[in-house]
């Protein structure tokens, strides 16, 4: 393939459905799998294989973005249609039991250490795609507070200073730059105390 998105896993789908429908859309299909661009009518000999041709393009895309383990559901169907339909019923996370874990990973995301912050925020973002998906949307608010809730004691001066932000200020993105730049500094600070603790002693 000459793309380059992440095969289809269990844990995967909210990102993969957002980079195949630009791979599809590219290829002039996505309308074909979701159903807004069907068959035509009249059957014009050049439209109908061009119709075909994209519909087969179709269905060989996201067949061969789908992981190994995974091809088996939809190698007996040859309907991108069909194929999309299945993998969204099986990947989609719309039980009940699946959005209270998530909801559950969402509130009890903490940063590991050592973990650079761009990771973290990365994880706590891949969450709320999934609860998005799943028709069970995180607020910004909440977003936002998770981001700054468990960060490590040598954050809390950056933390207090966000905490006086007024409303339309305390939002996720923006606070990721400024936990970004204080992380920035506070390796630099580090980095600078060992190189002056290693310098000899005349």
């Amino acid at each position: 393939m000459d793309s380059s998105i992440e095969y289809l896993e269990a844990d995967n789908y909210s990102s993969w459905r957002t980079d195949m429908k630009v791979l599809l859309m590219e290829r002039n299909s996505w309308r074909i799998v979701t159903g807004t661009e069907t068959k035509p009518e009249d059957e014009n000999y050049k439209e109908l294989r061009d119709y075909n041709s994209r519909k087969d393009k179709a269905y060989s895309t996201i067949y061969l973005n789908v992981s190994k383990a995974y091809r088996c559901m939809i190698d007996d169907i040859e309907d991108p249609v069909a194929a999309w339909k299945r993998l969204e019923e099986h990947f989609r996370p719309n039980s009940r039991a699946r959005v209270i874990g998530l909801t559950d990973d969402f509130f009890s995301c903490r940063i590991n250490p050592q973990e650079e912050i761009r990771i973290y925020a990365a994880r706590i973002r891949s969450i709320v795609d999934q609860l998005k998906d799943a028709g069970k949307p995180i607020s910004e608010w909440y977003q936002a507070f998770q981001l700054i809730r468990f960060l490590p004691p040598e954050f809390n001066g950056i933390v207090q200073y966000i905490y006086r932000w007024d409303d339309k200020e305390f939002k996720f993105d923006k606070i990721l730059q400024e936990l970004i730049a204080e992380e920035s500094r506070l390796k630099q600070s580090i980095k600078d105390q060992n190189e002056t603790s290693s310098l000899p002693v005349y």
